[in-house]
């Protein structure tokens, strides 16, 4: 939490806006996998996760932060990873096949912040944020992570180093121009 506000301080002081959005906050309920041509919007509910895609749709970049927990992100991120399947929905084409058609064009710059054990790995998680970030329309750039040794909330206070590259990112994420999709 605190290198994604370091993220958050770098993108307002290069002139953008940040939204927080806090996935162990929200009420969101789980997929359900329903299939092609299921809504014409985005999901066939209606909960928290509208002002996610909201926020995806218009964002300049992505930045999504997690802990690691059993080698992946926590169970409310992947919740909502798992509720944006709409953003690039399998549709059926007039041929009667079907194929996924995102609902913007890749252009986002994505970023995941992360902090573990420095005796287990983040590698998964991260392949599951960067597939992720993918699916969303954005392309992975970096992962910022903070291995800590201790088991202290907020041990990464004091590391400013960590905290610096996580401004420094945030700055560039808002200066960045958009990505031209291929």
């Amino acid at each position: 939490d605190l290198m994604i506000g370091a993220m958050i301080e770098g993108a307002e002081s290069a002139g953008g806006h940040a939204l927080h959005l806090r996935c162990h906050e929200m009420t969101v309920r789980p997929c359900e996998a329903c299939g092609p041509d299921a809504t014409s919007g985005y999901c066939i509910f209606s909960d928290a996760m509208d002002e996610v895609y909201a926020a995806l749709q218009s964002a300049h970049a992505i930045a999504v932060a997690s802990p690691i927990y059993f080698d992946t992100v926590s169970a409310q991120l992947k919740l909502v990873i798992d509720r944006c399947n709409c953003v690039t929905p399998l549709v059926t084409l007039p041929d009667g096949s079907e194929s996924f058609r995102p609902k913007w064009k890749r252009t986002r710059r994505g970023v995941f912040v992360t902090s573990y054990s420095a005796a287990h790995r983040y590698d998964l998680a991260e392949c599951t944020v960067r597939g992720f970030l993918k699916w969303v329309g954005a392309k992975w750039e970096e992962t910022l992570v903070y291995a800590h040794s201790d088991n202290e909330a907020g041990s990464v206070a004091t590391q400013t180093a960590v905290l610096e590259h996580a401004r420094a990112t945030g700055q560039r994420l808002i200066a960045s121009a958009p990505l031209t999709p291929a």
